[in-house]
């Protein structure tokens, strides 16, 4: 992660990698704005974030996901590995 963005909130590092994404522009030049252009730019993105523990458990209750049964522990941590996997490649090609 870069330097910029590493010393955001946890809450604008989403913002900036949000909008990003959406937008097809650098994470740094986003990293570099105030709070209040990331909230403009992307509308409900931070209440979203500060909500997300809620919506998550929400959606797997309404699917009828036990997210403390063995499976889905195995299913996440599996995942967890996998992105870490990625995410250890993708730091070996960096420049």
């Amino acid at each position: 992660m870069s330097s910029a963005l590493a010393n955001r909130s946890d809450a604008d590092q989403y913002l900036a990698q949000r909008i990003a994404v959406r937008d097809g522009v650098d994470v740094e030049t986003l990293a570099a704005l105030p709070a209040h252009e990331l909230d403009r730019l992307l509308p409900g993105g931070r209440a979203t974030f500060q909500h997300r523990a809620e919506v998550a458990s929400g959606l797997l209750a309404r699917r009828g996901i036990d997210p403390t049964s063995p499976a889905y522990q195995a299913a996440d941590q599996a995942a967890r590995d996998i992105l870490a996997r990625v995410d250890r490649l993708g730091s070996d090609h960096a420049a």
